[in-house]
């Protein structure tokens, strides 16, 4: 009997101590920061003293890869460790992301996140800053898409994006007019909205000339089709009402939001969750999405005109301040050592933009190129005191989408057993064990369009990558020049698809100047048809789902508009910033 017990006791000493060394975590998540913009990823002319400092005390990710280069797919995969396509958050070519507040499409509720994971294992959860995955379906008040529905026990920030029309002032080139012009064309040329509506109006006609339809059915139809058109353009062009809106759990507390305030305002409510954390002695998952460097370039006035590159340097500098806050907070609440720092970028910077657009160092390609380096490589740094040596670099292929693996392992959590995941577990790389990826292929999609793949042979010093696509390029560049917002995934914008693939050694030949051919490897069609075999199994292993992005669900509905003080649509949320400035 008093062996029993004594088990009974060991077993609950064991149990609190493995919750007792459980991490906490803090995920930090750049929006169109580009692998170059970062000084200890080699840029010399930004200040990032406070993103280098968790390189050097944790570890250094050179090849770590977004699973999209648009901001919705990526951040659907890495919350979910699964490829977009798996869930219809992919995209088709126009549109590749979530656009309006007003729209049904969103992340599906059928999709597990590593957030709800934690928080099913005791965490208390946040996101504070942008979402971008959908906000309701059916009512504006129903919020299936809403983070909370996701795992996030607060929500602080913005549902949507911080676009361009998100600038109250700027209307000349890049900036709101310029904007809703390029979209209008978009809507309007490239969707045929003006032809269709046109066409439909005469077809009805006809139909009523030859007495097939009544006119009341002509009327009827015909006002449904026109006011879908109306306000269609009513919404682009009221961007800014409309989709710059700020929200605290369920509650829209700002509209417009004032994209200047936003990053002390999120670093404000982050440094407050991590006190009530610390007071309640709660294990605790907070992740800081930015809206920075992703234009309108707003940053707070304390910022402008202090960097080398104008305001997307000024705004780079100033995430980098909000950074070193909260890094500074887990220091002054004795957390640091035991909590998992996680600092990334959900795709590549936006070349096409000019100087409102950021730098991918020696990586071709931008935002929107889902296959090129430019696009999916990004900045990426991990430290843990108690589990990561610092200085460590990693060097093998790794991927957003291996965080929910990882964390499940940290937490000792099983992984669902019921969809393909396609993250892995790289605990073991973090710390420090001389292993190849745990990935044999990694597929890179642009929208749903399968554009490049990557083999990693367990064996040898060798990472290959086949370009089953290629981009449009401006003459003398890596993007698609200012004609185009960004290079897009079909033939019908220009993308050429190689038979026999573009190859090349990323390991060795990071720039992919040197393709290879089987005059210059012998093994050349042998690598080519172990790729395509893998790439036959992986189509096989994809069901068929709905597309979040068709245009029923992607074009907004206006019972489906949050609003406050309805009809203005207009509220100011009331914040004290001078203990921050004080720090400035």
């Amino acid at each position: 009997m008093a062996g029993a017990l004594w088990l009974v006791f060991l077993s609950v000493v064991l149990q609190i101590s493995r919750a007792d060394d459980r991490p906490n975590f803090v995920f930090l998540v750049a929006d169109d920061l580009g692998i170059g913009d970062v000084g200890c990823f080699g840029n010399d002319t930004i200040r990032t003293p406070n993103i280098d400092s968790i390189a050097a005390k944790g570890a250094k990710l050179t090849q770590h890869l977004a699973a999209a280069a648009v901001c919705t797919p990526s951040r659907s995969a890495f919350l979910t460790g699964r490829l977009p396509v798996r869930f219809g958050m992919a995209g088709t070519d126009r549109p590749l992301a979530y656009a309006f507040l007003a729209a049904a499409s969103g992340l599906p509720r059928s999709e597990v996140t590593f957030p709800q994971m934690a928080k099913d294992h005791g965490y208390q959860t946040a996101l504070i800053g942008k979402w971008h995955l959908g906000l309701n379906c059916k009512w504006v008040g129903d919020h299936c898409h809403h983070p909370n529905k996701f795992g996030f026990d607060y929500f602080y920030g913005f549902p949507g994006t911080n676009a361009p029309e998100c600038d109250p002032d700027d209307v000349s080139e890049g900036g709101t007019g310029a904007t809703a012009k390029f979209i209008t064309n978009i809507v309007y040329t490239d969707f045929y909205v003006w032809e269709i509506a046109v066409s439909l109006f005469l077809c009805l006609s006809a139909l009523k000339y030859f007495q097939y339809i009544q006119w009341k059915t002509v009327i009827v139809l015909s006002v449904v089709g026109w006011s879908a058109v109306i306000c269609t353009y009513v919404y682009w062009a009221n961007g800014r009402v409309f989709n710059c809106v700020m929200m605290r759990d369920d509650d829209v507390i700002e509209q417009p939001y004032d994209v200047s305030t936003l990053t002390p305002r999120m670093t404000l409510d982050a440094v407050k969750f991590l006190e009530e954390r610390k007071e309640k002695k709660e294990p605790f998952l907070i992740e800081v999405s930015y809206w920075n460097p992703h234009t309108a370039l707003l940053p707070y006035k304390e910022f402008r005109g202090k960097s080398r590159h104008g305001l997307y340097g000024d705004a780079v500098e100033e995430m980098d301040w909000s950074i070193g806050v909260v890094m500074a907070t887990l220091d002054r609440l004795g957390l640091t050592n035991n909590t998992f720092v996680y600092f990334t970028s959900d795709n590549g910077a936006h070349m096409e933009i000019g100087d409102a657009g950021g730098w991918n160092g020696m990586y071709k390609g931008s935002k929107g190129q889902g296959g090129s380096e430019g696009g999916i490589r990004m900045p990426t740094l991990v430290q843990w005191p108690r589990k990561i040596k610092a200085g460590t670099v990693v060097t093998e292929p790794t991927s957003q989408m291996d965080i929910f693996p990882t964390v499940a392992d940290i937490l000792q959590a099983p992984l669902p057993q019921d969809r393909v995941m396609d993250g892995r577990n790289i605990l073991p790389l973090l710390g420090g064990a001389k292993q190849p990826s745990p990935h044999d292929f990694m597929f890179h999609y642009c929208g749903n369009v399968l554009h490049a793949v990557r083999y990693r042979p367990k064996k040898g010093n060798v990472t290959w990558k086949a370009h089953l696509a290629s981009y449009p390029w401006a003459p003398g560049t890596t993007h698609c020049g200012d004609q185009q917002l960004a290079c897009f995934c079909n033939v019908q914008f220009g993308v050429t698809f190689n038979d026999p693939p573009l190859l090349f050694d990323v390991t060795n030949d990071p720039t992919e100047d040197r393709p290879i051919t089987a005059d210059s490897y012998p093994k050349y069609r042998e690598v080519l048809d172990v790729i395509k075999k893998a790439v036959e199994e992986h189509k096989q292993s994809l069901t068929e789902v709905d597309n979040q992005f068709n245009m029923p669900l992607f074009f907004p509905r206006p019972w489906l508009q949050p609003c406050c003080n309805f009809p203005s649509c207009n509220c100011r949320e009331d914040v004290d910033l001078s203990s921050l400035e004080i720090q400035m």
